[in-house]
């Protein structure tokens, strides 16, 4: 939702009859897939501001997730990686977590066949159809406590030459940038358990598959041959604050490439590092979110006309007092008021909200044209030139 747009949201949200009494005193963050809201309500009411920030916790310390590219490109051949990466929101210093290996090593394959081509500029434009063109994209998922799940999506096409287009998920660990398997998170039984059953569930999502391309013919029949179930290709979920794991099944070349298929989420024992994430999820279903606390509840109320916003709201008892409307649905919400943040770490989140406020729909984030490559890349001004090749920065 462009920022222009949040402050009549949130007036409108304001102009609710409010019942009488003061709201419940509480702080607390509540973020959506790419942006963060801080919620503070005491003697003066309730108040909300937002900010593009992905944010995760640990340890009670915030760090900012952002995605940042690796353009290697020359005029006629296009690299374009991207980096996970976090930030400490109190020392400032950014880790990088994931990267794309393939794309580097092909343009460090190009530079040395190429001695003679010129790396472009930042404002430089290349070839409309390069001969040579290889992307890829990582997508943050969702992010549960210290983990982060992704997919990463790979495009390689080089005229004359061959084609490649892949896509696989995974969870990767926020504190060491390691690739986590399911029995690490979750023990080796729960591994044992439920990794036959999406191995049941793929084979008869792809017998309904083959059985429903009959009647297509042998292309599609042979994409669907295309796609093979892997144990570490997985994402992680959570229904009523219980954890799950959410296979996709990969596929690889012909019609399949750079497509996944999902599975039915299979239930989880909760294991030691889940406690400090149950609080962070709702209760509920996707219509109506809950978070109970106790003496009062937070409401999240997606629009029942189909569009994506939630509305906000705290409630105790029959009394009910708005807060304000975001984009939909609302993924986590980060509890500042117990354990309460510390004096270091407040003043890390307001000044990492004050700098993302300033950016605004039009000067939050540079655009980039990229008529070299697919799509736009976009990067907070404040923040563009701090990761040296990573030159443009997008929010998740």
């Amino acid at each position: 939702m462009p920022y222009r747009l949040v402050l009549p949201l949130l007036m409108l949200a304001a102009c609710a009859r409010a019942p009488k009494g003061p709201a419940p005193r509480t702080e607390f963050l509540v973020a959506n897939a790419d942006s963060t809201f801080w919620v503070t309500s005491d003697a003066r009411g309730v108040r909300m501001r937002g900010a593009p920030l992905v944010l995760a916790r640990d340890g009670g310390r915030f760090h900012e997730l952002y995605v940042a590219d690796d353009d290697r490109s020359y005029y006629d051949a296009l690299f374009v990686g991207q980096r996970l990466y976090r930030r400490d929101l109190i020392s400032g210093d950014s880790t990088e977590l994931l990267s794309d290996g393939e794309v580097a090593a092909m343009a460090e394959r190009f530079a040395r066949e190429h001695p003679g081509e010129r790396p472009l500029g930042p404002d430089e434009e290349g070839a409309e159809n390069p001969r040579t063109s290889a992307m890829a994209e990582l997508h943050l998922m969702d992010v549960h406590g210290p983990f982060a799940s992704y997919e990463h999506l790979t495009d390689i096409d080089i005229r004359g030459g061959s084609s490649r287009h892949a896509a696989h998920g995974g969870v990767v660990d926020l504190r060491t940038g390691e690739e986590r398997t399911v029995r690490e998170l979750f023990g080796e039984a729960e591994e044992q358990r439920i990794v036959p059953l999406a191995e049941a569930a793929w084979r008869g999502a792809r017998d309904s598959l083959l059985a429903a391309a009959g009647t297509r013919g042998s292309a599609a029949r042979s994409a669907i041959e295309h796609f093979e179930f892997s144990i570490g290709s997985f994402a992680l979920s959570a229904q009523d604050r219980v954890p799950q794991v959410r296979f996709v099944v990969p596929g690889s070349g012909g019609n399949a490439g750079g497509v996944t298929i999902p599975l039915p989420p299979q239930r989880v024992a909760e294991p030691a590092w889940w406690s400090e994430v149950r609080d962070e999820l709702p209760l509920g279903s996707p219509s109506q979110f809950r978070w109970p606390r106790e003496r009062f509840e937070l409401l999240a109320r997606m629009d029942t006309a189909g569009g994506d916003r939630a509305t906000l709201s705290l409630r105790d008892g029959e009394r009910e007092w708005p807060v304000g409307v975001v984009r939909g649905p609302v993924r986590r919400v980060f509890w500042l008021d117990a354990p309460a943040l510390t004096r270091e770490g407040r003043r890390a989140l307001v000044r990492a909200f004050d700098e993302a406020s300033l950016y605004g729909e039009e000067s939050r984030i540079v655009q980039a044209p990229r008529p070299r490559g697919k799509g736009n890349a976009a990067v907070p001004a404040s923040h563009r030139g701090r990761q040296g090749d990573a030159s443009r920065r997008s929010a998740l």
